[in-house]
């Protein structure tokens, strides 16, 4: 019961509005002490209902009768309800209604609701399995998304970007779990495998990268190796953006505009043993475990890091390789992160379009003549990638798109139309980017 009490808390914190579901069941965890089994029971049921929410509500939604609106911790128990029954295959229906029921019926806002929701929750375990079902072979295109966990409002941004056919790949690929990648750090991996060996974690090495795959997620500081510096854990597809400035760099400052929490930026400094980087974020909070990264990894005499919105910033050295990991809707992460797609609409998707597009104008500025901007995001919607490359192309007749001298090949990889290059998600270590190598004349 209390893991289907955590998971209602985690659904029903503040989640929609930026914070990570994982980060928030850990902290309950550590502060409610939680067992294991606990834990992975909330985890499990925070994950189904995340990645196809608007699937949950539309199923539920047929067996309502009443147009009440109901409290929030009411509608969100009927919809993780109604995606544990259809998805959990190793666990009681039965205890997990009686679990949501239980919790409603002992707050006082919510317990005149409870047989509303335990009336709903009957009908979906009856008859809700042959709903899914025709659904998963539906032809009808918002039936399809809602199957696969891509939000309705936005496939007019998909069709725009991709074909039908392609579409349909990417439905698929969304419904595939995530898995985590270790990158080991260089000249450890001898020393990782042998501890993850001890430890008895399969692994994997990874045919197109330099990773190391697990067979689930992970949390960091879990991680054998992890706190003493001889890997990190990082999806490949952003090992593979960021192996591209090795690929390219020719010395110089490097200049990583929108740096997160540090990542790609300490790839990037052991990949090219010489270079010196400055990272920019706007977050003071990420700026922090940027530092923090660095220090893990033995790398903060080669870098400098600044707090301030990265339109405006100017760099210490004018550097002769921009890194702009732009700000973006995370539509290729939406599997291993699928609280973050719930929180847009058209406003905010038009908006990231017009701050990347400033960003990467700024990025081109700032960078030396001869040198190189890579521009990234995790997105695989045309109107953040290939448009705002070619926006800042136009105006910019000094500079060119290179992307053709990447040279990836294989059914992972999608050239733009025209600029630029995606990585598909089509495994579970992979998650939907989009690379674009410019170079300034």
């Amino acid at each position: 019961m209390r893991g289907i009490e955590a998971a209602l808390k985690v659904l029903t914190s503040d989640i929609t509005t930026g914070a990570f579901a994982s980060e928030v069941l850990r902290k309950l965890a550590d502060r409610e002490k939680m067992k294991a089994p606990d834990i992975s029971l909330a985890s499990s049921l925070v994950y189904i209902m995340m990645r196809r929410k608007e699937l949950w509500e539309n199923i539920a939604g047929r067996f309502m009768r009443s147009q009440e609106k109901l409290p929030v911790q009411v509608s969100v128990g009927i919809t993780m309800g109604t995606g544990g029954i259809l998805e959990l295959r190793r666990f009681s229906e039965g205890v997990l209604i009686n679990g949501i029921i239980d919790y409603l019926k002992r707050r006082e806002e919510t317990a005149k609701y409870a047989s509303v929701a335990n009336a709903v929750l009957h009908k979906v375990s009856e008859t809700g399995g042959e709903i899914l079902e025709a659904m998963s072979k539906s032809s009808v295109l918002e039936e399809r998304a809602m199957y696969s966990g891509i939000p309705v409002w936005s496939l007019p941004a998909w069709l725009k970007t991709w074909s039908r056919p392609e579409l349909g790949d990417i439905f698929a690929m969304m419904l595939q779990p995530a898995c985590a990648s270790l990158r080991p750090t260089p000249g450890k991996l001898d020393e990782l495998s042998a501890l993850l060996q001890a430890q008895e974690i399969r692994y994997y090495p990874s045919d197109i990268s330099s990773a190391l795959r697990l067979a689930s997620t992970v949390l960091p500081v879990n991680v054998p190796g992890f706190s003493s510096g001889l890997c990190t854990v990082q999806s490949e597809s952003s090992i593979l953006a960021a192996s591209l400035v090795g690929k390219f760099y020719e010395g110089g400052r490097i200049l990583d505009m929108c740096s997160g929490r540090g990542v790609k930026a300490c790839q990037i400094l052991q990949e090219c043993p010489d270079s010196q980087i400055e990272c920019w974020d706007i977050s003071e909070g990420r700026s922090k475990s940027a530092a923090g990264e660095f220090s893990r990894l033995g790398l903060t005499d080669r870098a400098v890091f600044r707090v301030g919105d990265a339109v405006v910033l100017e760099p210490e050295v004018q550097p002769s390789f921009v890194v702009l990991d732009a700000p973006c809707s995370c539509s290729g992460t939406w599997t291993r992160k699928p609280e973050s797609k719930w929180r847009l609409d058209w406003q905010k998707l038009d908006g990231f379009a017009g701050i990347q597009t400033k960003l990467l104008e700024h990025a081109v500025s700032l960078c030396k003549p001869g040198g190189h901007v890579l521009y990234v995001t995790c997105s695989l919607l045309k109107q953040e990638n290939e448009n705002v490359v070619a926006q800042v192309l136009m105006n910019h007749t000094d500079c060119s798109d290179m992307t053709g001298l990447i040279g990836w090949r294989g059914s992972m990889f999608r050239k733009g139309k025209p600029y630029g290059i995606y990585i598909w998600p089509r495994n579970a270590w992979l998650d939907g980017f989009y690379c674009a190598l410019i170079l300034k004349k």
